[in-house]
């Protein structure tokens, strides 16, 4: 798939998403990587599918709350932007190989090494780590302004060589 082809899913998609627009957003999700295991560079893309503990999302996966939602542990909401585009996140680590994903890996704080995978023209971004012998999706994101944009270039100009 063309990267240059994605668009938003749902075009009135708002800010509080109804139940029918939640399910359709979770059905994408799990023909991407519960119904059909994903493998990535030879590894099983892992999903948490444990229930979600989040408030509102209880009946969905861990992994998937996580993909749609902002915010910190517990108290996280809906992020349309994200959500929008949980169908972008499959093509862009087909297409790591291509010009139009910056890929690079960034040592962390806690000393975790994370793959990321930036698809700079759709303003959206992949967080894996390998958790061996599998790869899971630590997070994704559409980056929305300036200062996010300058974060995540830094992280790429102090990326592991």
């Amino acid at each position: 798939m063309d990267l240059l082809d994605l668009d938003d899913h749902i075009s009135n998609l708002g800010i509080d998403p109804s139940a029918e627009h939640l399910e359709e957003l979770f059905q994408l999700f799990k023909a991407d990587f519960i119904d059909n295991v994903f493998y990535f560079d030879g590894c099983k893309v892992k999903i948490d599918l444990a229930n979600s503990k989040e408030e509102g999302f209880e009946a969905y996966p861990h992994t998937f709350v996580k993909i749609i939602t902002r915010g910190d542990k517990g108290k996280r909401s809906f992020d349309k932007k994200r959500a929008n585009k949980i169908h972008w996140i499959k093509p862009i680590l087909e297409n790591k190989d291509t010009e139009d994903v910056t890929c690079f890996q960034f040592l962390e704080a806690d000393g975790k090494i994370r793959d990321y995978f930036w698809f700079k023209e759709g303003n959206f971004l992949v967080i894996m780590e390998k958790i061996t012998p599998d790869y899971m999706i630590i997070s994704c994101f559409h980056i929305d302004d300036a200062r996010n944009q300058k974060y995540y270039e830094d992280k790429y100009t102090k990326r592991i060589k």
